[in-house]
């Protein structure tokens, strides 16, 4: 019996202890329990005292009625017995009464304050992590107005009071009660349901910032959210963003498309983004645009070439170089053989360029690059394209049209002083110059910004300084006129590229093109949704194709001499098919594409133009399944190589051009 006994009062301890910290409805309950039961007891009490039930019941919840009670009137006895219920109100009614209400309120704004409480929700935005992104999307989402009515959710394993008060700080007040924070995992599904992510509108899986494992924890939570979302109403549009460029890669390779039935999923990689920011939009700050590679373009007669320099074999210096590379292509390359020129500036740079050569090993051995050693000129060497893979011609360089640098040597190193010296006086004469401090170390490359040779600030050559942590110190020294030729880029609070979705809308009418074989005119209007379904049934790696294509746009319009409102020639449509088509050779170089010996697509060509037509159907069959399991394109090759049936989609691109391109 009195081991029950013990055992019972235990459970009543632990139970107490941990709703009395909880706080909220458990205290309030037992709190009813303790005036239950003392009620009870004085009820069963009273009727030993002469005193009415009911007194018993008022003097517990009201002490102070035992004003009215009289030692006369009631006895000794009765008195006391009234003075014990009343003690036991005040202590068990009313101060814990009071005390519970306290708490209460308290612990609700700690709950708060701390990103404890979250809401019922629905047609909501659900950004999960407070990553660099943050505040710029939410400007740009709140220029929509149908978003500045929706709740904005956000997701984050940081201190939910910096983060909202760094949102709040800097979004205008009118926006601000519609916007809610949120502690707590992003991989727990429980989490997910708890802030109705089936119901969102839209998910932004930013994640947070500095995490080592950034990207897996970003994927593990979108396949969370993906059986979060099965049971919902809607499709839901997710953006993913993912910090490795590697990672990017690895989603090439899928065989299907990675959005789920109710998730579109679309990934946006960080590094890319900025350096689309800066070469594909130019979008700075205030109104005020980053200089393009080509300043106002490059035409078939121009005997310039863009020369772009990239001090730092860093992360950032490679999505600079990739995207230059995608979007770098120019007509007078047929024309005059000029091609674009990416240099890596880096001592000690050996490693790390064989480790380019290694991840980009098919654009490579498909490209002429160079090793340069300033210090001893007799470790320079250069590398032509395989013979394999290309005819025998008077251009060695093979039939892309970019070539590659690597030079050994730090920007403070007066042979490198001296080369970039050498390429200032070219500028505008034989090359556009651009250069881009893209090293990890934002103060060194703020550094080495001021004191590059006298020529560039002369010039006003473009300059690039990669600084993630704020372009506040930049700017001060940028508003003067002997560094009006500085642009600091990467700024992490600055970092959503607004221009993305219009992009996206581009390279969905590319991808229309490529499948319609015609022309756009017959496009769904608004928010062409027939185009949105399309897109999303298609694998990744076509996808990013389409949007390297749509990013290339702008340099395309600055090659041709013609406005939209006007035609363009037969000579204009075959020059910039031309040049489309180089581009395209780059984009699935660089996307891992592998290209087929010189032989052998002489003799894919050889079958596809007979009159054979179950061996051409043969072999396209087995084309085909190269191109999407082995990632091998017979396409890779010079424009004059290709039979009419693949050169029809690089000129039914260009013929559209302005209609791809409208806003």
């Amino acid at each position: 019996m009195i081991k029950k006994i013990k055992v019972i009062w235990t459970f009543l301890r632990k139970h107490f202890d941990k709703a009395i910290y909880r706080g909220g409805w458990m205290q309030f309950f037992w709190l009813t329990v303790f005036v239950a039961f003392w009620g009870a007891l004085g009820v069963w009490a009273s009727s030993r005292f002469d005193v009415d039930g009911w007194r018993v019941i008022e003097l517990l919840l009201d002490p102070g009625s035992f004003c009215d009670s009289d030692e006369e009137t009631c006895g000794k006895a009765n008195i006391y017995f009234q003075l014990i219920v009343t003690l036991l109100g005040a202590v068990f009614f009313t101060s814990l009464l009071i005390g519970s209400v306290g708490n209460f309120l308290e612990r609700r704004i700690d709950r708060y304050r701390n990103g404890g409480v979250a809401y019922d929700v629905d047609d909501h935005i659900l950004i999960i992590g407070a990553g660099s992104m943050l505040v710029n999307l939410i400007k740009s989402l709140l220029e929509d107005e149908a978003n500045t009515k929706r709740d904005i959710v956000i997701l984050t394993s940081k201190d939910a009071e910096e983060v909202r008060g760094h949102v709040f700080s800097e979004i205008p007040k009118k926006y601000t009660r519609n916007i809610y924070v949120y502690y707590g995992s992003r991989v727990r599904k429980d989490t997910l349901n708890k802030l109705d992510a089936f119901q969102t509108k839209a998910v932004y899986l930013l994640g947070e910032d500095d995490e080592p494992a950034h990207d897996s924890i970003n994927m593990k939570c979108y396949e969370a959210l993906t059986e979060v979302c099965e049971r919902s109403q809607r499709t839901i549009e997710c953006y993913m963003v993912l910090e490795r460029l590697t990672s990017l890669q690895l989603f090439y390779y899928r065989q299907d498309n990675v959005s789920s039935g109710k998730l579109r999923l679309t990934v946006v990689n960080s590094l890319e983004n900025v350096a689309q920011r800066v070469l594909v939009s130019q979008s700075y700050r205030d109104g005020e645009m980053y200089p393009t590679l080509d300043r106002n373009g490059i035409h078939t007669d121009d005997d310039k070439f863009v020369h772009f320099i990239i001090v730092g074999m860093t992360p950032m210096g490679y999505a600079m170089a990739i995207t230059a590379a995608h979007v770098c292509h120019f007509p007078n390359f047929h024309s005059k053989g000029l091609r674009t020129k990416i240099t890596f500036v880096q001592a000690g740079i050996k490693q790390e360029m064989n480790f380019f050569l290694g991840r980009y090993s098919e654009l490579m051995k498909l490209s002429y690059w160079e090793y340069i050693n300033l210090e001893d000129p007799s470790q320079c060497n250069a590398s032509y394209p395989d013979a394999r893979y290309v005819s025998s011609s008077p251009d060695r360089k093979g039939f892309l049209d970019i070539e590659w640098e690597f030079i050994d040597g730090g920007i403070e190193a007066p042979e490198v002083r001296d080369y970039l010296e050498k390429c200032a006086e070219n500028n505008d004469k034989s090359e556009l110059l651009t250069i881009a401090l893209c090293g990890d170390s934002p103060e060194e490359n703020a550094s080495a910004a001021l004191f590059l040779p006298e020529i560039i600030n002369e010039k006003q050559i473009p300059l690039f300084v990669y600084q993630p942590g704020g372009d506040q110190m930049m700017r001060i020294v940028k508003y003067s006129p002997r560094y009006s030729h500085i642009y600091p880029f990467g700024m992490k609070t600055d970092a959503f590229d607004k221009q993305y979705h219009e992009r996206m809308k581009q390279a969905r009418r590319i991808m229309y093109l490529y499948s319609q074989d015609g022309t756009i005119k017959d496009m769904p209007e608004g928010e062409e949704e027939e185009l949105v379904e399309s897109w999303f049934n298609t694998q990744y790696v076509f996808q990013q194709s389409n949007m390297y294509a749509a990013n290339s746009i702008p340099f395309k319009m600055r090659s041709l001499s013609v406005h939209e409102n006007k035609d363009l020639s037969e000579e204009d449509i075959d020059l910039i098919a031309r040049t489309e088509h180089n581009r395209w050779n780059i984009e699935r170089l660089l996307m891992g594409f592998s290209p087929y010996p010189l032989s052998k697509r002489m003799a894919f060509k050889e079958v596809l133009s007979s009159n054979n037509h179950k061996a051409k159907e043969e072999l396209a069959e087995k084309l085909k399944e190269a191109k999407e399991r082995r990632f091998k394109h017979k396409d890779i090759a010079p424009y004059d190589e290709l039979l009419d049936g693949s050169k029809k989609y690089d000129r039914t691109i260009v013929k559209n051009i302005f209609n791809v391109s409208r806003i």
